[in-house]
């Protein structure tokens, strides 16, 4: 038995309470801590991964081409040329895929509006990155972006 200063015999009870109490607060706080640091390294992996989604590919493709539009009215759009080519393995995923270019392009360029048509002044051609694209009948080439994104005028 040890004797306190302020109240006397403590007995071992206590004592080992005391000492739990301080072993609790030490883990509460080192795992505090580990938690931190895996936030923070998170967090700083963070933008490096982002960069790689499909809106972030899109706003780089269409920087550019946004900068040669003008600032409103209508634009022509095409997704492919003539007939479709041989039948995919899935028509609908096909067709869901041209519909979110079409979506992503015309969310990029607004105010612009894309329009499914070859009469517009100005055409901007987004046939994926694995198209390669003959300049449509009555268009010339401005300038091919890359990709599978051209801008096209009509000719006089």
């Amino acid at each position: 038995m040890t004797l306190s200063a302020a109240s006397g015999p403590v007995s071992g009870n206590d004592s080992w309470a005391g000492t739990r109490t301080r072993i609790a607060i030490l883990l509460v706080l080192l795992y505090a801590g580990a938690s931190t640091v895996r936030w923070v390294q998170r967090a700083s992996e963070w933008p490096t991964g982002a960069a790689q989604d499909e809106i972030s590919t899109y706003e780089h493709a269409f920087g550019d081409l946004r900068a040669m539009l003008p600032a409103h009215g209508t634009v022509g759009y095409l997704d492919r040329l003539g007939p479709a080519g041989a039948p995919a393995d899935d028509p609908k995923s096909e067709a869901l895929l041209r519909f979110r270019r079409y979506l992503l392009a015309q969310y990029f360029l607004a105010p612009v509006l894309l329009v499914k048509s070859t009469d517009p002044e100005l055409v901007i051609g987004n046939f994926g990155p694995e198209a390669v694209p003959e300049v449509p009948t009555g268009l010339r080439v401005i300038r091919d972006f890359g990709d599978g994104l051209v801008l096209f005028r009509s000719r006089p």
